[in-house]
């Protein structure tokens, strides 16, 4: 009794240690009009494979390689660039079926303590040779539950049937007549 309960409080404390929030963040990115481009980042914390910082210019370009999505629709991976500042505020996506894309428009994100944070919401762009494009970009709720969470249903379920299983201790009681 004694080491099962042992083993428990343990293994309880030990998923506490380890229970950590999830970090990980994704972000859809729906672009529909003159091209069409649908594809997700992770994006806490931002990881852009280059950044370009321009505060001469007045903006900042994060360059993302090798992004996996659906270009024009063809599913494959591209390459996609997003600027900001009143003269770099730019899409750019060179991907199978798409070509190179630049959209003159709002700010796609902004730098908070040195890194880059997606605006959410629905921003339309347009371009002399490439026509008028909108781009919503949302957050994808997770479905997957965190490791600890899937450690405590299985400790909860664990202690369920432990304590279901145990055997009934009889109680003797004895009678004396003196």
């Amino acid at each position: 009794m004694k080491s099962s309960y042992f083993l428990v409080t343990s293994a309880i404390a030990a998923s506490l240690l380890t229970a950590v929030p999830a970090s990980a963040a994704t972000l859809l990115f729906d672009l529909s009009g003159s091209r069409n481009a649908t594809f997700t980042l992770e994006v806490d914390p931002v990881v852009p494979d280059r950044v370009n910082n321009q505060p001469l210019l007045g903006g900042s370009q994060i360059f993302f390689n090798n992004v996996p999505g659906t270009f024009n629709g063809i599913a494959g991976s591209g390459n996609v660039n997003f600027g900001s500042g009143s003269i770099l505020a730019a899409l750019n996506i060179s991907a199978p079926g798409l070509g190179f894309t630049q959209f003159g428009g709002a700010d796609l994100f902004s730098f908070v303590d040195g890194r880059p944070v997606f605006n959410t919401g629905t921003f339309n762009f347009s371009g002399i040779a490439t026509g008028r494009s909108t781009l919503i970009i949302s957050e994808v709720s997770g479905a997957v539950p965190e490791p600890a969470t899937w450690l405590m249903l299985i400790l909860g379920f664990a202690a369920v049937g432990g304590s279901m299983r145990m055997k009934r201790r009889k109680t003797r009681a004895t009678i004396a007549y003196a």
